[in-house]
């Protein structure tokens, strides 16, 4: 008799599995870094840190930091007996608490999303972090800390495969071979920096670079001085500022494209039929799973100078997924980088029978008037309060009247780009709404997405025949402002019409 052969992962899963060693090791180590971190600006600011070793003493203050680190082990190691996971058919079943035990399951039929994180101090010892979500979203989130990479890929090879068995079983009947992944896009160094160029993480740099402004304030209000800038600065005010400003949006830029470097470096999307799956990141590497039966939302989002050089990113929403903003969409299933064919192709392939060359349709004019009215009042309001703070002796009577004058077309030439921005379109069974100015979001979802629409009429807009259609998604609400109504009522008895038509079948 042939002796056994070594237990597959898949087989390992049926009995209790435990964090990794290492992992748990690892987590210590950066627990008490970042706590150190956190804390050390109160240690070392005004002497406080020298005041305390005075007070204590540095051989009782020793003493301490090792109790603490002792402690701090112990608690590690209970966590890590504590912490238990295992596969019960299709249902996982995580144990876990250091002083309240506490027991999850997690049907896979209910598995929305599963992520696979690798930091680069994980990476020589195997070890990934371990997300899942099920259909409520990030606050249903579970996560495994660190357990072996093929552990991790079992996991995930189960839990995905336990809602499609069925298909599997057929193609197998069919005596059809299950195709090979293929690689749907793989981003290129070019379309990395200019996704890095394009997209919004120039807002989110600046936001994290925003506390340094103090202290750099400091600094120059306490060396400028003191340094001979004449030598190195040209003579014109104006043209010093210019080149000022123009040096921080450089510096940002270059920020930007070395942060999408580290996010999407090597970005691959796979698609393996019902499944797309992405991998992506430079040190910090991540895979990420999205399910098309699960989908629900479409993003196509080009900022200002993403549409003068053709480049976009697609963000893929299911139930949860709410937005925010970059930092929101940082969580999301994107696809970065990608032209505008691109898009359209892969939009095709997200939502079968969708090409997105139906032009769109717009609201009424009657909303270009209400858009004029509103930014002509608001454009006069900030020169009102220019006039206020600067005085007016601060410009000559002529220059005022100029600014009066430019407020005109100025508002009419505001209304008139918003309007054309504002679009919308039925193809089949999707629908294909645009929103933003300057930059502009493109969401493609089909009739059987919608949560729920609502159809709302001011008082102007009840004199004027047209109404305000709002229609909640996964991903939030869109809004179709100034519709005839019965264009509004006739999109909305559709939509409905869609959703029961799908909830009873």
């Amino acid at each position: 008799m042939n002796p056994p052969g070594p237990e597959t992962a898949d087989a390992r899963l049926a009995r209790w599995q435990r964090l990794s060693p290492w992992a748990v090791g690892l987590l210590l180590i950066t627990s008490g870094l970042s706590l150190i971190r956190q804390h050390l600006p109160l240690l070392l600011g005004a002497g406080a840190g020298l005041a305390l070793v005075e007070r204590v003493g540095l051989r009782e203050l020793a003493l301490g930091g090792a109790l603490l680190l002792l402690l701090a082990v112990l608690l590690s190691l209970l966590y890590y007996r504590r912490f238990r996971f295992r596969l019960e058919g299709e249902v996982l079943v995580i144990q876990k608490g250091l002083f309240e035990h506490r027991e999850f399951k997690v049907s896979a039929a209910h598995v929305q999303h599963i992520a696979v994180h690798q930091p680069a101090y994980m990476r020589p010892f195997g070890v990934v972090q371990w997300q899942l979500e099920t259909l409520a979203g990030e606050a249903s989130r579970i996560e495994l800390p660190g357990i072996r990479r093929e552990i991790a890929e079992a996991l995930g090879r189960r839990l995905r495969g336990a809602s499609d068995a069925a298909q599997q079983a057929a193609a197998e009947d069919a005596g059809e071979a299950d195709e090979a992944p293929r690689v749907r896009f793989a981003i290129t160094p070019g379309a990395l920096a200019l996704h890095g160029l394009t997209s919004r993480s120039v807002y989110v740099v600046a936001a994290m670079l925003s506390p340094l402004v103090q202290p750099l304030e400091r600094w120059v209000h306490d060396h400028l001085p003191h340094l001979d800038l004449r030598a190195w600065l040209p003579a014109s005010a104006p043209l010093a500022v210019a080149l000022g400003i123009l040096a921080v949006v450089a510096a940002l830029a270059l920020l930007s494209v070395l942060a999408a470097w580290w996010r999407f470096h090597g970005y691959v999307l796979r698609d393996e039929g019902d499944r797309q799956v992405q991998v992506s990141g430079l040190f910090h590497r991540q895979e990420q799973v999205l399910t098309l039966s699960r989908l629900q939302v479409v993003e196509w989002v080009q900022t200002g100078l993403g549409r003068l050089l053709g480049r976009g990113y697609l963000v893929c929403h299911q139930f949860g997924a709410l937005g925010g903003g970059e930092a929101a969409e940082a969580r999301r299933f994107l696809v970065p980088g990608l032209s505008s064919a691109q898009g359209r192709e892969l939009s095709a392939v997200l939502w079968p029978g969708l090409s997105m060359r139906q032009p769109l349709a717009r609201v009424t004019r009657l909303y270009r008037r209400v858009l004029f009215w509103r930014l002509l009042l608001g454009l006069a309001a900030a020169l009102l309060g220019l006039g206020a703070l600067v005085g007016p002796a601060s410009l000559a009577p002529m220059t005022w009247g100029l600014l009066a004058a430019g407020l005109l077309p100025l508002a009419a030439g505001l209304a008139q780009l918003r309007w054309l921005a504002l679009g919308w379109a039925r193809e089949g069974d999707y629908l294909r709404v645009r929103q933003g100015l300057w930059g502009q979001r493109t969401s493609l979802f089909p009739l059987r997405s919608l949560v729920s629409a609502s159809v709302q009429q001011s008082w102007l807009q009840r004199r004027r025949g047209v109404a305000t259609l709002r229609l909640h998604l996964a991903n939030g609400r869109v809004t179709l402002p100034f519709l005839a109504c019965d264009d509004a009522y006739a999109l909305a008895n559709r939509l409905l019409a869609s959703v029961e038509a799908d909830q009873a079948a």
